[in-house]
């Protein structure tokens, strides 16, 4: 029969075997919100990193070019993220601010989100930017849907692939606005591979 110290070492063992992997979900999730590889070596993406989990990730995956897809809400403000940019500045990295725009058509059949896109992908060609983190705020929809591009772009993914792993990173099919869905659907990649 074991001893009550034997008893109270085992409870304690298992106190940290349950508690280790909760207080490390919590710290990623706080530091590293949404934090994934897409691509190991090219590109990284995640929701808005503290500065801890910002000077993390850009020294463990020696992060060259930060894309974030945020803007102030107020015409004029200065952006949630601009501490960003004197992070970059300071290490020497590259910081490009792309501007998110409407999915659906204006009325003359333009897709205003278009020039977002090839912003995005003329920073992803060029491959003394990579390794590259993107980023908005949560980190599911703005970033999943250029995530979803580049997926098609680089890797040939289907669109229906790319969306799935949107969903699958917490874009719910809910939240899949017609007009993302509809220009993934008809997304036409380039033939350009990826400059590795």
């Amino acid at each position: 029969m074991p001893s009550r110290w034997q008893f109270i070492l085992a409870a304690t063992a298992l106190a940290v075997v349950v508690a280790a992997p909760l207080v490390y979900s919590a710290h990623q999730n706080t530091h590293m919100r949404n934090f994934r590889v897409v691509e190991d070596g090219v590109l990284y993406r995640s929701g808005q990193l503290t500065p801890k989990g910002m000077d993390r990730v850009l020294s463990d995956y020696n992060i060259k070019t930060v894309v974030t897809l945020r803007v102030a809400r107020q015409p004029g403000a200065k952006s949630p993220d601009a501490w960003e940019e004197d992070v970059c500045a300071a290490r020497g990295l590259n910081h490009v601010r792309i501007v998110p725009r409407v999915w659906g058509a204006d009325e003359d059949g333009e897709i205003p989100a278009e020039q977002a896109v090839q912003e995005f992908l003329a920073v992803v060609d060029k491959k003394e930017n990579h390794p590259i983190l993107v980023h908005c705020f949560a980190g599911i929809h703005r970033t999943g849907t250029m995530c979803a591009i580049f997926r098609m772009e680089y890797h040939k993914w289907s669109p229906e692939r790319a969306m799935s792993e949107m969903q699958l990173y917490g874009f719910a099919p809910e939240d899949m606005h017609q007009h993302i869905a509809g220009y993934l659907r008809e997304y036409k990649p380039r033939s350009k591979p990826l400059g590795k």
